[in-house]
């Protein structure tokens, strides 16, 4: 029985299969068995993949006359395997030379059910090899050396990676679960992972970067996926039913329907015009089949994409897709500043990561072979010391000499790249703290400007109110002198005319003046009445003026202020992210190591 059964399906990769079967081919664990799939090639791919068979036994081969897919391919290679374990890889990928032999070994070392491995990514077009955040498995830090299962992860369970290729499932533990692949999809490790991955009692991890997975190549599944895309919403509707089963993950359930609500509706922003309208009625579908009763709950607004959801099951196509637009534009135009910074800092990274990877080479290299090399010196000296010894002591003591030498040189080798690897801790974390102060001051002073141009706003517009009222009281209340004087100045001339001409008036006259002073008393009065009335009603009017305006202003300012709050918080957990980079861990891992 062959201890690992490696399967890789094929279609059209003529460019790549050699690659991959050389890397598969130089394992350093000989006991394996290849099982290649022909998916219909119309390309050399056959042709190449039978020189390979000619030359080693270990490869088998299944031909498929017609295009079925990945998964019916894996379906039939799993059913004739005979590996003690089962792998996957990608015929466009490849992989380290020792990457069956380290999951093998940590398989038998606790009877494991699936070993779990560290991956980089090769950028086809720009040639140069990126160490990504998705498969450095740093959910899984805290499992570090321990055997563990899918219970003692479940918080994390959802942001685990899904791909079939840096894993190995114990053949024995893969048929007792039953679970194939979906056929005649793409998408379909997604289902086949959350089956296979829940059950599992014993699962370890490597902490290497073993598997190599190839991205921006022409012509692959992925880069043509919007032929397919219509076939996610499926396999994320099988995903969730499959996730039900499992009990341990009831206290579960919303976040399970947050993360279908974020996938779905993200992709619906990756796709082609032509496919959005049947992808929106599949996926409106699914959200109305997840039962939100409850859409105001708080815990709903800690979903990214919850407001995404809103907008699928409460209007039409052409409505959402409109508001959808808009969305994004608003979206885009607030993140198009703040990532500028962020893409600035990932191409350091990435420039920061090629020379790693470089010394990071030397250095395994080294690492590897030292202790044989130093064997093989060793051996030799003596060889040559004991022929000579019988000769001349002079030549033994030159040669003694040599062998310190040799090894005095191989130590200052090892000492340098000790040296330039803390060098390079202290590049990173530089580069890192400069680019977080640079961002978080940015955002800073972004708040304090909308404060204070707030609070510059505020200030004008109580000035003017202020402003107004003392004109508006002022008016008033010389309009109301003015009418006063005038009449004040008719009643005494009245009064003073009729004095000079005749003391004597009659008690008609006098009675008549004094009509008339009472008339004006009264006009006076109720005058005065009416000016204090609109006086009440102007300062009620534009009291709750001013109210309703500082009221909207402060709703204005503390949205604002939310908004880049959040911002902040999400800026400062990728800057967390990017301190706990898989460079760094594993550089101070090295370093512990070293000293």
């Amino acid at each position: 029985m062959p201890k690992v059964s490696i399967i890789i399906p094929f279609n059209n990769v003529e460019t790549y299969i050699r690659e991959c079967l050389d890397s598969v081919l130089s394992q350093t664990l000989d006991d394996i068995e290849i099982i290649l799939v022909n998916d219909a090639s119309s390309d050399k791919s056959r042709e190449i993949a039978q020189e390979y068979i000619e030359k080693d036994s270990r490869i088998k081969i299944i031909d498929l006359k017609e295009r079925k897919g990945q998964g019916y391919a894996r379906n039939r290679a799993i059913e004739i395997a005979q590996g003690e374990y089962i792998g996957f890889v990608d015929s466009d990928d490849k992989i380290e030379p020792d990457m069956f032999f380290e999951l093998y070994n940590k398989a038998k070392e606790n009877d494991n059910d699936i070993v779990i491995c560290q991956a980089r990514e090769y950028d086809d077009i720009n040639a140069k090899f990126i160490l990504s955040g998705y498969y450095s498995l740093k959910e899984l830090e805290k499992m570090s050396n321990k055997v563990f299962s899918a219970k003692d992860i479940k918080d994390v369970i959802l942001k685990l990676n899904v791909v079939l290729w840096n894993k190995i499932y114990k053949r024995e533990y893969l048929l007792k679960t039953g679970e194939k692949f979906p056929e005649g999809f793409i998408y379909e490790d997604l289902p086949f992972f959350f089956a296979t991955f829940l059950p599992a009692e014993r699962i370890q991890i490597v902490w290497k970067n073993l598997y190599i997975y190839r991205i921006n190549r022409k012509n692959s599944t992925m880069v043509q996926f919007n032929k397919k895309i219509l076939d996610r919403p499926y396999m994320v509707s099988l995903t969730y039913e499959k996730l039900k089963q499992f009990d341990f993950l009831s206290d579960m359930t919303d976040k399970i329907k947050g993360w279908i609500i974020d996938d779905l509706f993200h992709r619906y922003s990756l796709l082609q015009e032509n496919y959005q309208k049947e992808y929106f009625f599949l996926m409106k579908k699914i959200f109305q089949n997840l039962d939100i009763n409850d859409s105001d709950d708080i815990k709903w607004k800690k979903v990214y994409y919850f407001e995404g959801y809103k907008l699928v099951v409460n209007n039409n196509f052409e409505d959402f897709n409109q508001k959808v637009f808009n969305l994004y534009t608003d979206i885009h135009i607030i993140e198009d500043k703040i990532l500028s910074k962020v893409y600035n800092r990932l191409e350091t990274d990435s420039l920061i990561n090629d020379i790693y990877l470089e010394i990071n080479t030397i250095y395994n290299y080294i690492s590897n072979n030292i202790e044989k090399n130093s064997e093989i010196l060793t051996k030799k000296f003596d060889n040559e010391l004991n022929y000579i010894a019988e000769n001349n002591t002079k030549l033994k003591l030159e040669i003694q000499e040599s062998q310190t030498k040799a090894k005095e040189e191989l130590k200052n080798v090892y000492e340098e790249i000790s040296f330039n690897q803390e060098k390079l801790l202290e590049i990173l974390n530089l580069n890192l703290k400069n680019t977080k102060d640079d961002i978080e001051n940015e955002l800073h002073q972004n708040i304090n400007d909308i404060k204070l141009l707030g609070q510059e706003k505020t200030d004008d517009l109580y000035s003017q109110i202020n402003n107004s009222k003392e004109e508006l009281y002022k008016k008033t209340t010389d309009d109301y002198k003015s009418l006063t004087n005038i009449i004040e100045a008719k009643i005494n001339s009245i009064k003073n005319e009729t004095e000079l001409e005749n003391k004597n008036l009659s008690d008609g006259i006098y009675k008549e003046i004094n009509n008339i002073k009472n008339e004006s008393d009264n006009n006076i009065k109720k005058l005065d009445k009416e000016i204090n009335s609109n006086k009440e009603e102007i300062k009620t009017i534009l009291e709750n003026k001013i109210k309703e305006i500082e009221k909207n202003f402060e709703e204005k300012l503390s949205l604002q202020k939310s908004e880049y709050e959040n911002k902040i918080k999400e800026l400062n957990s990728k800057i967390e992210y990017l301190s706990k980079s898989p460079i760094k861990r594993y550089m101070e891992n090295l370093k512990n190591k070293n000293a």
